[in-house]
């Protein structure tokens, strides 16, 4: 099945996660991926080769120092053939380096130029060096992750990266659609904290009507350990059906009837007896009645859990694939499906560093003598 970007070449500069991500997503919709990687180390993501496979399949790889005048050279020449541009330097750099937007829209007006950040192209933080959690600090998103001591937990997944090359690829898809009609690229301004922000959205909008930061949940909404000492989640946010139909399935009639709102307030009073009949069956048990009484009760999966999900495998979102050198990791399906036909699958595998430079270099009209040169200069 054709992809909705095919024909769409994008130039990943950006590398080690978001921008990475962002062009993942870019590939599973049919667009032509070539990573610029610096010649001999590449992207810092490869020293985790696992981490590395999962988010750079379906792409090329050309090992260029675009320090040098002959790498700037090349990239001139591959951004005349590129619809697509994403860059992760702090801003500023990348027009020292001559690679800047104004430099390569000037070469192709019709180029989108993607600018992917901690803090943005503009503002007090813009020059100031940062990672995921620190944005996640600024963002005030730390106080949704809390133990039960009320201290901020560091969440194990990387959420403003991976919210940026979201964000990222929106941008790049929003400007696509309007050069259809302008004719001309621009500059997308991707910033990781602003896409916090965004997440944020409705927590600073309750705290700027009550000055009140959410703390409490309902009584139903939470992990609870079964009799197998396995943890069940039960997922009652605030509908008072699910919380009746609970109870009713529980045994534990006297509770039901008791609206949101109230269930919010006396959350620890009504967790202890739930907690107390959840412990009386085994997890299986507890799913299957609640399963049967349309609760919206889970398992807490581990990632091995996750690798034989019967729901995960009927929609093709893991797969385990073995990659260069023998090497194992799990190719994730493309979280977005589309009718007719097949899902989008990736194209080809993912590339070893500079694997496709001189195929690359060919099709930009670079002779074997030209190669060879760019290849003793350090170049490629």
């Amino acid at each position: 099945m054709a992809g909705a970007l095919d024909g769409i070449t994008v130039l990943e500069m950006a590398l080690q996660y978001p921008g990475p991500y962002c062009s993942t997503l870019l590939a599973g919709l049919g667009a032509e991926v070539i990573k610029v990687e610096m010649p001999g180390t590449g992207d810092a993501a490869r020293r985790r080769p696992a981490f590395f496979d999962a988010i750079n399949r379906s792409k090329s790889s050309i090992a260029l120092d675009l320090k040098r005048a002959g790498g700037k050279e090349i990239l001139y020449r591959l951004i005349q053939r590129c619809d697509v541009v994403t860059e992760g330097f702090r801003p500023g750099v990348a027009a020292r380096l001559g690679i800047g937007y104004a430099t390569l829209s000037a070469m192709n007006p019709r180029l989108i130029y993607c600018s992917i950040t901690g803090f943005g192209q503009k503002g007090p933080y813009s020059d100031l060096p940062g990672h995921d959690l620190n944005y996640m600090a600024l963002a005030g998103m730390l106080q949704s992750f809390q133990d039960p001591q009320g201290d901020p937990i560091m969440p194990g997944v990387a959420i403003a990266d991976l919210s940026a090359g979201m964000f990222a690829a929106i941008g790049i898809l929003a400007a696509l659609t309007a050069r259809s009609t302008s004719g001309r690229g621009q500059h997308v301004d991707v910033c990781m904290l602003d896409g916090l922000l965004s997440w944020m959205g409705t927590n600073l909008s309750m705290y700027a009507d009550t000055g009140q930061i959410r703390k409490t949940r309902d009584a139903g909404y939470g992990l609870f350990t079964t009799a197998d000492g396995k943890l069940l989640a039960l997922g009652i946010a605030h509908e008072n059906w699910f919380w009746d139909r609970l109870c009713k399935a529980a045994g534990l009639e006297e509770l039901a009837g008791i609206p949101a709102a109230e269930r919010n307030l006396r959350r620890p009073e009504l967790i202890k007896p739930l907690q107390d009949v959840l412990r009386r069956k085994t997890r299986a048990e507890w799913l299957q009645l609640l399963k049967d009484a349309d609760v919206p009760a889970t398992p807490v999966q581990d990632l091995s859990d996750v690798m034989e999900d019967p729901h995960v495998k009927m929609r093709d979102m893991a797969e385990v694939v073995t990659g260069p050198q023998g090497r194992r990791s799990v190719r994730v399906g493309f979280p977005v499906k589309f009718s007719p036909g097949e899902p989008p699958r990736p194209k080809s595998a993912v590339p070893a560093l500079g694997e496709q430079t001189e195929e690359i270099l060919k099709t930009l009209g670079y002779r074997e003598e030209d190669i060879a040169h760019f290849r003793n200069e350090g170049v490629i």
